[in-house]
């Protein structure tokens, strides 16, 4: 997905959010963006509230879940599901 325009409005800027972070941008969208981030206050603690996120969940699948909570929350779900 590319900018519709030169001067992105905050939707399309989380809606690119993951492609910018990725690189996955053409470089003229990925400046367009970061003017925006830097203009939008809001925008700008959503991008950093989601760089938060993301780096808190890699760390989480870091660290393996022991066994016995492991079959709790698998038991748990089992049944919640029914």
């Amino acid at each position: 997905m590319a900018l519709v325009s030169g001067k992105p409005k905050c939707k399309e800027c989380v809606d690119l959010l993951v492609d910018y972070l990725e690189g996955g941008l053409p470089a003229e969208d990925e400046k367009h963006l970061d003017e925006h981030f830097m203009a939008c206050p809001p925008c700008l603690d959503f991008l950093d509230q989601y760089r938060a996120s993301s780096s808190l969940s890699r760390r989480a699948l870091e660290t393996e879940m022991p066994e016995e909570l492991a079959d709790k929350l698998s038991d748990f779900l089992h049944k919640s599901c029914k």
